[in-house]
């Protein structure tokens, strides 16, 4: 296009077109490169140079320009002003009948043909559709007509530093995260930068204006898209900033995340069928705040029931941060499995709030398989039920140097900057193997919240209490035994107690139940089939039996508690005999 185009002019018309083209900034004016100025900039009439071109000041007067030729070049300084980003090149042909939209193809409002941009069909700036970027504009409608202009292979669409005010959410892709796979992939939406320097310049940021569930929806089945150098301002009305959905293949990098009133990025696998799964992902240097209460920086969850989640993905230099907000997550981990951090950062500054949580309270077994390499983690939770366990989580340089929690739960397990290994026991090879002196009833010494059941592993059985049977746990506390919980049942009635009776282990069964009780509570009238807890005091570390015995009143059916499948952490009896299971519930150290 450009060859031709040139071919039509003369040096100096084409030197100044050169400079136009399709570059998202005009250099200069008529008069500084050397051509006569006619009038002033806003009112000079459309100018003809040699024969079969104009000059023309905006989109306005190109659409009212009849050229007296079948073809003609056209510059156009600026979209409504020269050197606002909009202006380019254009090839008029009298006898084009293409579909015009509104930015690389113009139907004049009287003449016949179209006038078509220089440019690339994959390369769109949303200047050109009209987009201000001046903080005051909607320019919803033009962004979203740059994407949609793309085609069905994609392309970029750039947007240069400046503040856009969408007033509805921009979406990318057209698939139903189901069945339907997007019609369009392949689509990189880029700013100039999202802001992190200080006195950036021009970065780029997309402010909410109008309610919206989000300010950007990625709809999948899609793949191979770029979300980068953009600032997302929720603005106290998106309810999410970024919303991915079903996509593989996919980078996201420099951005930051803030306002939002639900979910600053939310990662979601798609539906059916199975494979509809996100993967092969990466998000670099990735920046997201909560400003507001009860809310999430990043949140990752998919369909649990066909098997679609996140996995396969890399994180990198990104910081996910609930700020001074009360009750919100930094990174709240659901159906996700086999994800990589690196150099990531999980912070809070409130009590209130937390830095990650790994749920498995609606996807048994996840999340499971992520490591964190050289992250810290302010603090960090674990929700799981009776049925519903996580799975191992590892940590390499976990940082402790600004207050972090190291993690005690027996699922998460690494080493710490400094070099220490936590909740490594019973891995091979590891420190705290058990005291071998133990013999048969050797155990590693575990420290903090310690599962003394496998979750999924063997059948739930449970075992009347009332009848006159006892049940229990030997365990080797790390740190002082403080309590611990497990989970019992009263057969539907809410009636009974079962006391929870604590003995120095001392060679044998037998022989330890023949020395003091050192600590004891009990589980009083507790709610059928649901996890009690009991404290004890004071309590050191070492090896202890951990005895439980029921009673109900005269006629009742009776008190009992539940074994699952063995672990390698505690040893459980049924009346006194060593069985192949596990209590089912954790002990607590401090």
């Amino acid at each position: 296009m450009k060859k031709m185009i040139f071919a039509l002019l003369g040096a100096g018309m084409a030197a100044m077109l050169c400079m136009a083209g399709c570059s998202p900034k005009e250099k200069g004016n008529a008069a500084e490169s050397g051509s006569q100025q006619i009038g002033t900039e806003e009112s000079m009439p459309p100018q003809t140079g040699s024969a079969g071109t104009y000059i023309v000041a905006n989109m306005e007067e190109l659409k009212a320009l009849q050229p007296k030729e079948s073809t003609a070049v056209v510059m156009m300084k600026g979209y409504y002003r020269t050197g606002d980003g909009g202006g380019g090149t254009f090839w008029y042909d009298a006898s084009s009948r293409t579909e015009e939209n509104g930015a690389t193809v113009i139907r004049g409002e009287d003449a016949p043909g179209r006038f078509v941009r220089d440019c690339e069909e994959n390369r769109l700036n949303v200047k050109w559709f009209g987009a201000k970027g001046d903080g005051r504009a909607d320019d919803t409608a033009a962004i979203q007509a740059a994407i949609d202009a793309l085609p069905d292979a994609g392309g970029t669409v750039t947007l240069p530093g400046g503040t856009y005010n969408i007033s509805s959410t921009l979406t990318i892709g057209d698939g139903d995260a189901g069945e339907k796979i997007s019609s369009q992939s392949g689509v990189k939406l880029i700013g100039t930068g999202g802001g992190f320097a200080f006195n950036a310049k021009a970065p780029t940021s997309l402010v909410a204006v109008g309610e919206m569930d989000a300010m950007i929806h990625l709809r999948g089945r899609i793949s191979d898209c770029e979300i980068s150098g953009i600032q997302l301002t929720g603005n106290n009305k998106a309810k999410t900033c970024l919303y991915l959905h079903s996509f593989a293949g996919c980078r996201f990098s420099n951005l930051v995340a803030i306002g939002f009133t639900d979910v600053g990025i939310k990662v979601m696998a798609g539906n059916a069928p199975t494979g509809n799964y996100n993967i092969y992902n990466r998000f670099e240097s990735i920046g997201v705040y909560c400003l507001y209460d009860n809310t999430t920086a990043i949140l990752f969850d998919g369909d649990y029931s066909v098997s679609n989640d996140t996995w396969l993905t890399v994180f990198t230099d990104c910081r996910f941060d609930t700020a001074q907000s009360k009750n919100s997550i930094g990174a709240h981990f659901k159906f996700v499995d086999s994800i990589s951090f690196y150099r990531c950062h999980f912070n809070t500054y409130n009590d209130s709030s937390t830095g990650a949580v790994f749920d498995a309270l609606d996807n048994h077994d996840f999340p499971c398989g992520m490591a964190f390499y050289d992250c810290s983690m302010v603090s960090h939770d674990v929700w799981e039920d009776a049925t519903h366990t996580i799975r191992k989580q590892y940590f390499y340089g976990f940082g402790t140097y600004d207050n972090e929690r190291v993690p005690t739960h027996s699922k998460l397990i690494g080493i710490t900057d400094t070099g220490e290994f936590f909740n490594m026991e019973g891995v091979s090879g590891m420190p705290g193997q058990g005291d071998v002196s133990m013999g048969e009833y050797a155990l590693p010494a575990c420290g903090g919240r310690v599962e003394t059941n496998s979750g999924g592993v063997g059948n739930m059985i449970h075992y009347n209490l009332a009848a006159g049977n006892t049940l229990a746990v030997l365990v080797n506390a790390k740190g002082s035994l403080s309590g611990g919980s497990f989970y019992l049942s009263s057969y539907d009635n809410n009636v009974g107690t079962i006391t929870f009776d604590v003995y120095r282990w001392d060679t044998d069964y037998a022989t330890t139940l023949k020395g003091p009780v050192l600590a004891s509570d009990s589980a009083v009238n507790f709610q059928d089939n649901s996890m009690c807890d009991v404290t004890f005091e004071g309590l050191g570390s070492g090896y202890y039996l951990i005895v439980l015995k029921g009673s109900v009143p005269a006629g009742d059916f009776g008190v009992a508690a539940w074994t699952r499948g063995s672990v390698t952490t505690s040893i459980t009896f049924v009346n006194g005999k060593r069985v192949d299971a596990g209590l089912h519930g954790q002990f607590i150290t401090k």
